[in-house]
C-alpha cells in the first residue's frame, strides 16, 4: 500500500513540474511553439493514462 502512495505522490509532483515549466516557458514561445507544447503535453498525459489503465489504476 505504501508503494502506491509513493507512486501517486511522484505522479502528482511530475504533473506539477510539467505545469510549472509550461507556465514559465510558454511566454517565450511563438503561437506555433505554444501549440506544439500543448500537443506534446497532451500526448504525454494520454500515454501516462494508458499506462496506469493497463496497470489497473
Amino acid at each position: 500500500m505504501r508503494v502506491y502512495i509513493l507512486y501517486g505522490f511522484g505522479t502528482l509532483l511530475c504533473v506539477a513540474g510539467v505545469g510549472f515549466l509550461a507556465a514559465e516557458y510558454i511566454k517565450y514561445l511563438s503561437e506555433v511553439g505554444k501549440l506544439a507544447c500543448l500537443a506534446l503535453t497532451t500526448a504525454m498525459f494520454v500515454f501516462l493514462g494508458k499506462y496506469f489503465d493497463e496497470r489497473g489504476w
